[in-house]
């Protein structure tokens, strides 16, 4: 599991309850992180009926601005974004974490995990179909594709109203 992954999952579990606010205080948040944060935030904000759109911006302005080795710059690329994405989807995850109740929350972080699994396995899969030299940067893709695709399905859910929890029946006094 990627170590990212992992940090979300302990996140939800309550082992880092101030993580969003340490994520944007970081002193490993480098300009460039800032800067691609910023570009996606601004292409969300500009499609929002079609966030999917926003998906590969920053990899693939990276790997254009990038002299040299082709092939490193993909890799290097998508794994540059999938970092925004996967802060974001850790982001969500905790809001979204918050607003389970125990039983929900458990359930989550199991489907959570299962998810990190096959997103591993199909993207290794996927890359292993491509030529040896370009598999580092089809599996970094995948991935990031992937991470994106999850947040993207995920934050709509944090923003929905929690559902109101109403008895079953009329409440009985017992004397």
């Amino acid at each position: 599991m990627r170590p990212v992954a992992a940090l979300a999952l302990g996140a939800l579990l309550g082992a880092g309850a101030h993580a969003s606010a340490a994520m944007a205080q970081t002193p490993q948040a480098s300009p460039t992180l800032t800067a691609d944060r910023a570009q996606l935030a601004s292409c969300l904000r500009q499609t929002q009926s079609t966030p999917q759109g926003c998906v590969g911006l920053v990899a693939i302005s990276c790997v254009r601005e990038t002299a040299g080795d082709r092939v490193r710059a993909e890799q290097g690329c998508a794994r540059r974004e999938e970092a925004v994405w996967r802060e974001r989807l850790t982001l969500t995850s905790q809001a979204l974490g918050r607003r389970l109740d125990a039983g929900q929350r458990a359930r989550f972080v199991a489907l959570q995990l299962a998810w990190e699994g096959f997103v591993a396995q199909k993207c290794l899969f996927y890359a292993g179909q491509q030529p040896s030299a370009a598999q580092p940067g089809r599996q970094a893709g995948c991935e990031l594709r992937e991470v994106a695709r999850r947040a993207l399905e995920l934050e709509p859910k944090t923003r929905q109203a929690p559902p109101t929890r109403r008895p079953q029946g009329r409440p009985e006094i017992f004397r």
